[in-house]
């Protein structure tokens, strides 16, 4: 069998069982899994589901069906695997491989080309879930209201931020970025607000806040979970009438601005533990887009790798041209805490230490034992623990959402919300 696919030009890794088969470097490709079943017995099962669960890719069972008697193994074979096959016929067993290599070939051309240009940065994609929300800016920038984005710190919330606006029909008007957790909260009122003259020591003359200065653009709140809970009923003021009062006046000044606000935080628990009001949450979460961290689109790091190495050329010693396939085997098996923010920085250092033609594994400030990581925070445990648990139910359901749900105790409607929530694709929406 081996011979006959490489003589069809197939690249073949033989593994004796599922469990080393499981240990493969991340970093490896592959199209399509062939798992030969020799006995009927279902002690091995668990192993193999674990296996397809954890795999981006189809699997074809190698078993002769009049065999398969065992219960179990049936149900495992009618909801884990694309397709089963009888080991002797390889020229349809090719026909079957063919089948699957040009669908990942043509879903592979459809990820390729998701990107966008913004300000002077691309922002680019292989990853389904990053597809999506460059869908999803696309759609939110043709309507005029406000966007609530959330993700971890360096995911790219204001590089999305600037797509909407220069996406959007206010593309020629300002954009003004504010972050709200960097100006000390005796200072925001006035730095959004403005203030005339003398209306406290310091003012001087009168001065334009933040807000009046985005007038017929975008108004960008980062980090709008920091906004002081006193503040934010006179913001919640100003969306609802449209209009502002700089310190020291008693005139209404109109303003028209579009919102977008962004958080790493869990905002509706700060609204629940009373430390964000919910009428402002609800004004300002009108549209949502979700940042995926980068652990989730690592399909995404070689691409993203090869951009900034273009980004950050003079600072690229002569003579190097790439990176070495074990740094690059490094980067997938790094968590990336810090996201793509993290990634930049990494290649940028990797690029100014290297002196070779290569950027190599101990180039990179990683995987280093002496090095601090960032413990994960109780919400993202959850969160994470939440989506893969809906993708491996998804999975063993072969995307049969009736299945999924009952599995999981929740009904269908909480069931496509939460994927919603967690960007995890429909089967009817994959290329």
């Amino acid at each position: 069998m081996l011979d006959a696919l490489s003589a069809h030009g197939y690249s073949v890794t033989l593994c004796e069982n599922p469990e080393t088969a499981g240990q493969l470097s991340p970093a490896t490709v592959f199209r399509a899994g062939l798992l030969y079943i020799e006995n009927d017995t279902p002690d091995a099962l668990p192993a193999v589901e674990r296996l397809i669960v954890a795999s981006d890719f189809e699997w074809v069972a190698l078993i002769d069906p009049q065999r398969s008697t065992h219960p179990s193994v049936r149900h495992a074979l009618g909801k884990l695997f694309h397709s089963v096959h009888t080991p002797d016929d390889l020229p349809g067993l090719h026909c079957l491989l063919l089948h699957i290599v040009r669908r990942h070939a043509i879903a592979a051309i459809a990820m390729k080309h998701s990107s966008l240009q913004v300000a002077g940065k691309k922002m680019i994609s292989r990853a389904p879930c990053m597809r999506r929300v460059i869908e999803q800016i696309q759609v939110v920038a043709g309507v005029d209201a406000p966007v609530f984005i959330t993700g971890e710190s360096g995911t790219g919330k204001e590089l999305a931020a600037r797509a909407v606006h220069e996406l959007s029909a206010r593309a020629k008007a300002p954009f003004i970025a504010v972050n709200c957790g960097a100006i000390p909260p005796n200072l925001i009122q006035s730095e959004l607000f403005g203030y005339e003259k003398g209306a406290f020591t310091d003012a001087h003359s009168r001065r334009m806040g933040k807000i009046e200065a985005a007038s017929s653009g975008t108004l960008f709140l980062d980090e709008i979970s920091e906004l002081p809970y006193d503040l934010q009923a006179n913001f919640l003021r100003f969306i609802e009438s449209g209009s502002i009062s700089r310190l020291g006046s008693h005139r209404e000044t109109p303003i028209d601005v579009r919102i977008i606000a962004a958080s790493n935080r869990d905002v509706p628990l700060l609204a629940e533990e009373g430390r964000f009001r919910h009428d402002l949450f609800y004004r300002l979460n009108v549209l949502e887009i979700r940042m995926p961290p980068l652990r989730e689109r690592k399909q995404d790091l070689e691409p993203l790798v090869e951009l900034f190495f273009e980004r950050f050329k003079q600072y690229r010693p002569p003579g190097l041209v790439g990176i070495s396939p074990q740094a690059m085997r490094l980067l997938h098996e790094h968590d990336w805490p810090g996201n793509i923010r993290e990634l930049m920085n990494t290649v940028c250092r990797a690029m100014l230490m290297s002196d070779t033609p290569y950027i190599e594994a101990a180039d990179l400030p990683i995987g280093k034992p002496d090095r601090p990581r960032q413990p994960a925070t109780l919400e993202e445990i959850r969160q994470q623990a939440e989506r893969t648990t809906i993708v491996n139910a998804l999975k063993r359901s072969r995307h049969n959402i009736a299945r999924a749900s009952r599995e999981l105790g929740v009904s269908r409607v909480t069931l496509y919300r939460l994927m919603d929530k967690y960007d995890i694709q429909r089967l009817d929406e994959r290329p």
